[in-house]
C-alpha cells in the first residue's frame, strides 16, 4: 500500500549541529522491498533494515536520511577540510614552479569549485563512516508510525472496495445458480437427439431407453455444477470475516488465496454449464473476481 512518514530533529555531530531527518515512502507491491540511502555505513543501513521488515510486510518502500547544518544548509568546512585545502593550493604552487622550470606555459588557475572537488574526492573513502546518531532509531519509529497510519486509512478504503465487488459477485452466483434452471433437461433433449440423428445416418435402430436413460444420468452428473456453487459461497463468507476482522499481518496472503481458489471453481463451472446465459454469468463473475485480485495485490 501507499504511505509517507518523515520525522527529524537537532543532533550534534562531531560538535556541530545537525539536523538529521528521515523520509518513508511506499507504494504498492506484492512482496516487500526496501531501498536505503543513508550516510552511516553498512552496520546502519543493515539496522534500519530489521527496523522496517518488523513493521512491513508488503510493498516497495524507500526510505532516506539526511543529515545537514541545522541551519538549513550544507554542513561547515571543519578543521580536517581547511588542512586539505592548504594541502592542495600547495600542491597547486609546486606545478606552477617546476612548469616555469620546464619553460612550460602555467597550467589554468584553479577555482575555488575546483579545489573542493579535489578536497571531496580526497576525502572520499579515506576515513571511517560517521556513527548513526542515537536518536536515529526514534525518527524511524516516527516516521513508520505516520507511514502505517497512512496504509491503514488506504486499507480501510480497500477492504470497502474488495467488500461492495464480493457483494457484486454474490449476485453474480446468485444469477448463476437460476441459469442452471432448465440445464438437465437441455442435456437430455440434445443427448437424445445426436443419438437419434447418429442411429438414422448408420442405418441403425436407437439403443433401449434404459441403455440412453443410463447416459443422460452420467452427463447430467457431470454437468452437475452444485459442488462448486457451495464452495463459492464457503469461499465468499470466508473473504467477508477476513474483511470483518481486525487489521493483522497475512490478511492479503489470505484475500489473494480465496480470490484464486473463486476463479477456479469458476472455471470449473464454465467448462460444465451449457446455456448461454450461464456462460455470460460465468464471463462478468470471473470479471468481478480479477477486480478483487487486483485490490488484493495492495492488502498487507
Amino acid at each position: 500500500m501507499t504511505g509517507f512518514g518523515a520525522a527529524s530533529c537537532v543532533t550534534e555531530v562531531a560538535g556541530q549541529p545537525m539536523r538529521l531527518g528521515v523520509e518513508l515512502r511506499s507504494v504498492n507491491q506484492r512482496f516487500l522491498e526496501v531501498k536505503i540511502r543513508q550516510p552511516f555505513g553498512g552496520a546502519a543501513e543493515q539496522a534500519l533494515r530489521r527496523r522496517i521488515e518488523a513493521r512491513l510486510k508488503r510493498g516497495r518502500v524507500d526510505v532516506l536520511v539526511h543529515l545537514q547544518a541545522a541551519g538549513g544548509g550544507a554542513a561547515g568546512l571543519g578543521p580536517a577540510d581547511l588542512e586539505r585545502i592548504g594541502e592542495v593550493l600547495a600542491q597547486a604552487q609546486q606545478v606552477e614552479a617546476q612548469a616555469r622550470r620546464l619553460g612550460l606555459p602555467a597550467p589554468a588557475a584553479f577555482t575555488a569549485i575546483d579545489v573542493l572537488r579535489l578536497v571531496a574526492a580526497r576525502a572520499g573513502g579515506s576515513e571511517a563512516p560517521i556513527a548513526a546518531p542515537p536518536e536515529l532509531d526514534a525518527l524511524v519509529d516516527e516516521a513508520l508510525d505516520a507511514l502505517c497510519a497512512m496504509r491503514e486509512q488506504e486499507g480501510a478504503a480497500l477492504a470497502a472496495a474488495i467488500a461492495e465487488l464480493a457483494a457484486g459477485l454474490q449476485d453474480q452466483v446468485a444469477g448463476l445458480d437460476a441459469a442452471r434452471a432448465g440445464e438437465a433437461e437441455r442435456l437430455v433433449t440434445k443427448l437424445r437427439d445426436r443419438i437419434a440423428a447418429l442411429c438414422e445416418k448408420a442405418g441403425v435402430s436407437p439403443p433401449p431407453p434404459e441403455r440412453i436413460a443410463q447416459e443422460v444420468a452420467a452427463l447430467v452428473q457431470r454437468g452437475d455444477i452444485e459442488e462448486e456453487l457451495a464452495r463459492i459461497d464457503s469461499h465468499l463468507g470466508q473473504l467477508r470475516a477476513v474483511l470483518d476482522a481486525p487489521a493483522q499481518t497475512g490478511q492479503g496472503k489470505t484475500l489473494d488465496f480465496l480470490a484464486q481458489e473463486l476463479f477456479r471453481e469458476l472455471t470449473t463451472i464454465g467448462s460444465k454449464i451449457t446455456s448461454h446465459t450461464g456462460s455470460a454469468v460465468v464471463i462478468a463473475a470471473k470479471g468481478s473476481v480479477e477486480r478483487i485480485r487486483e485490490q488484493v495485490q495492495n492488502v498487507e
